[in-house]
């Protein structure tokens, strides 16, 4: 096994986020005090407005090192993640392209364990592309917190 000594300025790593836009609506939560009887006996301004039924969210990826980042992705609404989407869109033409444009072809590239991270062809496409490239199995994937 060879040890390459690079500057820990130069280690990459990617992930996603689901940030929610707008929660889901609680009715429990959500209540509203008045001295009026009936919802309708209050003037309109008053109430607090409803929430959708479904959460909006956005879902964007990006990948950061101590130096720097790369801009961020924005995966499209109803965009499945999958190993395809993520080695051919994020990785292909987003983040690798500009982390060599940042540091050149001296850097670690990591990333957790979820399943498109860790597909087969993802991890033989970064192997092939990736000078030094931390495997998925060296970074489990997140827990479910409790």
């Amino acid at each position: 096994m060879t040890i390459c000594l690079l500057n820990v300025d130069n280690v990459w790593f990617s992930d996603e986020k689901i940030f929610m836009v707008q929660p889901p609506i609680n009715t429990q939560n959500d209540r509203m005090y008045a001295a009026a009887r009936k919802k309708l006996s209050v003037a309109s301004c008053r109430l607090v407005k409803g929430y959708k039924h479904f959460s909006e969210s956005v879902m964007s990826s990006v990948a950061i090192s101590k130096a720097s980042k790369t801009s961020v992705h924005f995966v499209e609404k109803r965009t499945k993640v999958d190993a395809s989407y993520y080695r051919q869109t994020l990785l292909q033409q987003g983040f690798l392209p500009e982390i060599c444009q940042k540091c050149g072809y001296h850097f670690v590239f990591q990333q957790n364990g979820t399943p498109s991270h860790q597909a087969k062809l993802t991890v033989e496409f970064l192997q092939c592309t990736v000078p030094n490239f931390t495997e998925p199995y060296v970074c489990p994937p997140p827990t479910a917190q409790t």
